[in-house]
């Protein structure tokens, strides 16, 4: 019984540092994400929304993790953010980022944001795309408690930027949502 994880593609993971981007459908998903991972020099640095650190259980247990919160909706403040982690991921830190930025109750995979990807190409980092499938089923918003189910964890090959500005970062994030969308188990929000 119980939540049963099935991992694929961690050879995929580069040796040096990166940036992790994972589809979000479940307060599960940072957890799984962590169970799935293997350890890293330089150290895995999950990235959050700033709203969770109002919240005490999740600002101990996030702080706990060196987790590094980032504003979503004063543009002055998420640009800071965004140049903070270009800074950290060039310093040899792999950042873990959701960049749907939040899920829904709806059932699908939404637009990503720009963060991580401007991240990446600023230091010519890979983006590892990496699809979360069944969190959903197991842990709804919802619900406080989860259901035992599948989860499954996919890493897909790391993507390298093909440049340092804007639109390299914004083909990052196209490849890397085609990537992650065959594979997470939901529909297209986008589309």
């Amino acid at each position: 019984a119980g939540i049963r994880l099935a991992v694929r593609g961690l050879e995929r993971l580069p040796a040096g540092p990166c940036v992790l981007v994972a589809n979000h459908a479940s307060y599960l998903d940072g957890l799984i994400v962590v169970a799935a991972l293997p350890w890293r020099r330089g150290g895995w640095r999950f990235v959050a929304k700033r709203e969770l650190l109002d919240s005490f259980f999740a600002r101990v247990f996030l702080k706990q993790l060196g987790c590094d919160f980032v504003e979503r909706f004063d543009a002055a403040r998420s640009v800071a953010d965004a140049e903070r982690l270009r800074v950290q991921a060039g310093a040899g830190h792999s950042p873990i980022v959701f960049p749907e930025g939040t899920f829904t109750r709806v059932a699908g995979l939404t637009g990503f944001r720009m963060g991580a990807f401007l991240a990446a190409a600023g230091n010519g980092l890979p983006v590892v795309p990496v699809a979360l499938a069944g969190t959903r089923a197991v842990l709804r918003a919802e619900r406080w408690l989860p259901r035992p189910g599948p989860v499954a964890v996919g890493v897909a090959a790391p993507i390298v930027p093909d440049g340092q500005d804007w639109h390299a970062a914004v083909r990052l994030r196209n490849a890397a949502r085609a990537a992650i969308l065959p594979d997470c188990g939901e529909t297209d929000l986008q589309a």
